[in-house]
């Protein structure tokens, strides 16, 4: 069966627009990184996601205490509390809430000792989700991690060569390179528009996942 003509039609307008807007920033600008998941949350995922889901800037804390460092790109479920930072833009987000981390750099492979060193420290937190129903799959007790690139391998073999060479606990669980559409990750490879479409699916599914969740989130209060 053929991908549906009208969606590619529109994956193929938000990738064209999320470029753009990558194209107008300024590398050298100090503020650079955090504009990079500016562009992708307000030309990619805000559009095609309902209103309720927060993306957000912030730090992730388990049960047991663990803190990440500070993340660009938090997809929090929605129907769980998070708390506001001291800058009054980012949040402190429960490890049960977090759907999806998202880091966002320019290009692939320009900087993996800062990207295995995130993946490292995310792979620390815990969470308890107790799912009282598992759809398809209960959600990891893991934070699960999705790399979005603007630029890096066209192929999907090349893009697999350099995934497959982090060592599993430094490596993201899926990565998505925007100008070609290469995705990798979840049991997923794609290209094209329908790689696009892939990081809508898995962002969909790790949603849904939490739909069925039932944390106790007493746990944070020492209960």
């Amino acid at each position: 069966m053929d991908a549906n003509p009208y969606l590619i039609d529109r994956l193929l307008a938000v990738q064209e627009q999320t470029l753009d807007a990558h194209a107008r920033l300024n590398p050298s600008a100090p503020d650079h990184e955090q504009s990079l998941s500016k562009v992708v949350v307000a030309n990619f995922l805000q559009p095609l996601f309902s209103a309720h889901r927060r993306f957000t800037p912030g730090r992730i804390t388990d049960a047991e205490g663990v803190l990440t460092e500070q993340l660009d790109l938090i997809v929090e479920h929605g129907f769980m509390p998070s708390f506001p930072l001291p800058d009054g833009q980012s949040r402190l987000v429960l490890a049960e809430a977090v759907a999806l981390v998202i880091e966002v750099v320019d290009h692939i492979g320009r900087d993996d000792a800062a990207l295995r060193e995130k993946t490292s420290h995310l792979r620390q937190l815990r969470r308890d989700i107790k799912p009282a129903i598992k759809y398809k799959s209960a959600p990891s007790e893991r934070v699960p991690m999705l790399l979005v690139a603007f630029n890096g391998p066209t192929e999907i073999e090349d893009l697999a060569h350099w995934w497959t060479a982090i060592p599993e606990q430094e490596r993201p669980d899926a990565v998505c390179v925007l100008s070609s559409g290469c995705f990798l990750g979840f049991g997923m490879e794609a290209d094209g528009a329908l790689g696009l479409y892939s990081v809508c699916v898995t962002l969909n599914h790790m949603l849904t996942l939490l739909n069925f969740a039932t944390p106790d989130l007493a746990t944070y209060a020492g209960v």
